[in-house]
């Protein structure tokens, strides 16, 4: 296991090739050396306003290469770097920065820092000149925090994931899933609030590659023509935008060598239809949650593996173990099906500011030397001693709407917010694998039912979520349907009895 930071690898790199192209975006490319050299300058400035080994940085800047400067930059400074997606409702952005409690926010303007509700300083990217940061003046080491990403909480506002820098470049050196190298071009198309923004920058950038920037969300279109203008070899993609493309787009794959899905249960249907029509693509399924930075397991699918009902998730990736335990943490027998927990190189700290959260999830792990930890994903997978790990579901209120994971306490706990709203229950519909959708079912204080409008429910949604969390249906209802033992009765909520008629409901 690798025990370098991330942005001393990247000057390893930058020294050894500052010609080499390192970041394209729509408006500039930068060379290794370029942004090294950007980089420096700017972390002096952080350095110069206060920023510590240990602080926080908030970034708040549209994609672009400029993006990649204040990310290198805050981690030469000894911070860790937490993304600020302009894309954002403010309401959850600011609910962010309360958590993170930034040193200073990277911005255009002030005005966009005084928008977060902070008292942070701000920093505006810095030019061409400028003192640069003396190389190793910090003393940043591989477990300080390196990003802070924020993932679905059960308690109506996001948390956010402590990573440090062991877990990210244990994710990407040391690897064989897929290619590494500077031969390699990877397309970053994820939101920067994901973890997968972290793979599909520093996979490239650590190991010699060009990190090609998708502006905006991914568009198959456009995709298309970023491979053929720059050569992409490598996209990363979530499960459901991979079957949209395989259905209606599949050009947008045209001339890459590699490809990794994950993020939610591949189709074998169109596992099949991609190696059928790319046959020499290298086509990965992989797992794993925020808190085990990326992947867990990956599975080079075949064949026969895209024949089964459901295609595996594979095997651990190097440094990483994974555990396959019952209730009282012993492991399962071969064959049986058992909740999966994860340790090793990409684990987290734990939930920022959240230590009883951290303790729940981050337990201690009965395998390794004392103080190891191991977290428990809540997800259910089947044992097989010689055979990859099969993905059964989740143990808990959780979903993955477009690859991200959502909790339906959250979105819950946000509209029973709304000063008309009583009681809400959402839950998810499934239809096609590539079409998982929310439905939230309201009842509605007696007083106020009238004002349950969709333009209202919509415009409170939109203000306080971003949209991945936005239902796409609402249903209010005169009373929930319960189960014996009194609680509400989700299965019954999603019947298509149910839908329309339970309590004299109505959409919406």
């Amino acid at each position: 296991m690798t025990t370098r930071c991330l942005h001393e690898t990247f000057e390893e790199r930058a020294a050894a090739a500052p010609e080499a192209l390192a970041v394209v975006s729509e408006s500039e490319e930068l060379t290794y050396g370029e942004l090294d050299a950007r980089a420096d300058r700017l972390a002096q400035l952080l350095v110069d306003a206060g920023v510590l080994r240990g602080s926080l940085v908030g970034i708040h800047l549209e994609r672009g290469a400029q993006m990649v400067v204040a990310i290198l930059a805050a981690l030469k400074a000894g911070a860790g770097y937490a993304m600020l997606d302009p894309e954002f409702p403010v309401h959850r952005l600011r609910d962010m920065v309360e958590d993170v409690a930034p040193a200073v926010v990277i911005a255009d303007s002030e005005a966009d820092v005084d928008r977060l509700g902070t008292s942070a300083g701000f920093v505006r990217m810095a030019g061409d000149t400028g003192r640069p940061l003396p190389r190793g003046a910090v003393g940043v080491r591989p477990e300080d925090i390196a990003c802070v990403i924020f993932t679905s909480g059960s308690t109506g506002r996001p948390k956010g994931v402590a990573a440090p820098h062991r877990a990210v470049v244990g994710t990407i050196l040391g690897q064989s899933y897929t290619r590494f190298g500077p031969d390699t071009v990877w397309l970053q198309c994820a939101p920067v609030s994901w973890d997968a923004f972290a793979l599909e920058l520093w996979g490239p950038l650590l190991t010699g590659g060009t990190c090609v920037i998708h502006p905006g969300r991914p568009n198959p279109l456009l995709m298309e023509r970023l491979v053929a203008e720059h050569g992409i070899t490598t996209m990363n993609l979530p499960t459901v935008l991979f079957h949209v493309i395989m259905e209606e787009y599949p050009e947008a794959l045209e001339g890459l060598t590699d490809l990794l899905v994950g993020g939610e249960a591949l189709s074998p249907e169109h596992a099949t239809r991609v190696m059928s029509e790319f046959p020499e693509l290298r086509f990965v399924n992989g797992y794993g949650p925020v808190e085990c930075m990326v992947f867990v397991t990956t599975h080079p699918v075949t064949a026969q593996s895209a024949a089964r009902p459901s295609v595996p998730i594979g095997r651990n990736l190097a440094g990483k173990d994974i555990h396959v335990l019952d209730e009282q943490l012993r492991p399962v027998a071969d064959g049986e099906v058992g909740e999966l927990y994860a340790s090793g190189a990409g684990l987290a700290h734990g939930y920022l500011g959240r230590p009883e959260m951290t303790a729940e999830r981050f337990v201690a792990d009965p395998f390794a030397a004392p103080g190891g930890r191991m977290y428990r994903t809540g997800d259910f997978v089947r044992w097989h001693a010689e055979e990859p790990l099969e993905f059964i579901g989740r143990v808990d209120g959780q979903v993955k709407i477009r690859g991200i994971r959502v909790d339906f306490a959250e979105v819950e706990s946000i509209l029973e917010k709304h000063p008309a709203v009583k009681k809400a229950v959402v839950t998810a519909t499934q239809e096609r694998p590539e079409d998982r959708r929310l439905v939230a079912y309201l009842t509605a204080r007696t007083e106020q039912g009238d004002e349950l409008t969709q333009s209202d429910l919509r415009a409170y949604v939109a203000e306080k979520m971003p949209d991945f969390m936005h239902p796409h249906r609402f249903e209010i209802l005169d009373s929930f349907p319960v189960t014996h033992n009194g609680k509400v009765d989700r299965m019954a909520l999603l019947s298509s009895k149910a839908e329309g008629s339970l309590g004299g409901g109505k959409k919406c």
